[in-house]
């Protein structure tokens, strides 16, 4: 999809980049997150209590993990099941992921 083919609705923008974050379409991803002009909640939960970056780190994509941060996604944020991020990662044994939430985390906190 290039910049001409994006959507204008704030809801299209918000099933595209859902969409692009089931498919690990990292490039995609990155596209419409740049282009979003304040159209997406990187951190909205879809309807089994996950948000994007929940997804990724359940499917151990680094690429995405690291992109969905860089735009603001909470790695902090729980889903339903009171997960975090960290707590998905550590789960699925996915430890590129827990340790850049860890550095992620700790470059965030105030000193």
């Amino acid at each position: 999809m290039n910049r001409t083919q994006m959507p204008g609705s704030q809801a299209s923008f918000q099933r595209f980049f859902l969409e692009a974050v089931r498919n690990g379409n990292t490039d995609e991803l990155q596209k419409i997150l740049e282009a979003r002009d304040e159209k997406i909640n990187v951190n909205s939960y879809d309807t089994e209590g996950q948000t994007a970056l929940h997804q990724s780190c359940m499917d151990g994509n680094l690429k995405l993990v690291k992109l969905l941060v860089k735009f603001g996604a909470d790695t902090k944020l729980a889903n339903r099941d009171g997960w975090n991020a960290l707590h998905i990662a550590a789960f699925g044994g996915h430890q590129d992921i827990i340790l850049y939430l860890i550095r992620a985390a700790g470059a965030r906190t105030p000193r």
